[in-house]
């Protein structure tokens, strides 16, 4: 039976990366608190959780985006099947939504914004962000000491892998040796056969 201790301690350093999600935004606790009461109203499922879900809010903007594109495509005289032009319209648009930053790129994408998740003690922590929308890109949670926060699997730090990630520290000189023998095995191999279908090409030309 495995304890809960040691299957914590074995995903222990795992990263995960997902939407930025800035539960302290005002923007965004204002639409939870919404649609919580809207679902309330309606007598829908409730959740226990304090804030809802980040796709909702990120298709509260999606929708605002389109309709907002439209809208100004309408006003420029732009045909809304134009779909280039939309795109266009959308690209110079820049806004902070419920769901955070929003900035378009060229191809009508989102500039979505990535927290770094990273597992300590059996729970996730927020580690630091990567910004897709800023120029400086990578923000990482540094402790007093001016080192990220994050954690490898194995604490690699205190406690590195015995061989190497790549099994670089446990090669032999026989091992090298054996990596030699075994391309040039391979190189002479290759030239035999090219040899043999020189032989060939030319016994049936002539």
């Amino acid at each position: 039976v495995v304890s809960t201790q040691s299957t914590g301690e074995s995903i222990n350093g795992v990263i995960d990366l997902e939407p930025f999600q800035n539960k302290s935004d005002v923007n965004y606790i204002s639409f939870s608190t919404s649609v919580k009461s809207i679902v309330e109203e309606q007598g829908y499922k409730k959740t226990d959780k304090d804030v809802v879900n980040l796709v909702a809010a990120q298709m509260y903007d999606a929708v605002w985006l389109y309709a907002k594109a439209m809208s100004l495509a309408l006003e420029q005289g732009v045909s809304i099947d134009n779909g280039e032009e939309l795109v266009s319209i959308m690209s110079e648009l820049k806004w902070t939504g419920k769901s955070g930053e929003i900035v378009i790129d060229e191809f009508g994408d989102r500039m979505g914004n990535v927290q770094i998740m990273n597992i300590q003690d059996g729970e996730f922590q927020h580690v630091g962000t990567w910004w897709m929308s800023r120029s400086k890109q990578l923000d990482l949670a540094k402790d007093s000491d001016n080192k990220t926060q994050i954690i490898w699997p194995g604490n690699p730090e205190s406690e590195p892998v015995a061989c190497g990630r790549q099994y670089e520290l446990c090669q032999s000189e026989s091992d090298a040796m054996a990596k030699i023998i075994l391309m040039a095995l391979v190189c002479m191999a290759f030239l035999f056969g090219l040899l043999v279908r020189l032989y060939l090409y030319n016994r049936t030309n002539k």
